[in-house]
């Protein structure tokens, strides 16, 4: 499972239930599942978690995809 930040400016969450939302890394959740804290900096996005060290200063939340992945043919 893969955190990844959201930039929140402050006001309501961006992170609705069944909606898609853009992480800070650019990634698209299909379906973000906002969660308070991850439990390492290891379960986190590493491009999400070097903007959290550049932006320390800013609001975010962490979410995780809750939507099924498609799986590959191979």
């Amino acid at each position: 499972m893969s955190v990844h930040f959201i930039h929140d400016l402050g006001h309501d969450s961006q992170v609705k239930p069944y909606a898609k939302v853009e992480a800070v890394c650019g990634h698209e959740l299909k379906e973000a599942h906002e969660i308070v804290a991850p439990e390492s900096d290891g379960d986190v996005c590493p491009e999400c978690l070097a903007w959290s060290k550049r932006n320390r200063y800013q609001n975010r939340r962490c979410a995780v995809e809750m939507s099924a992945r498609a799986v590959a043919s191979g």
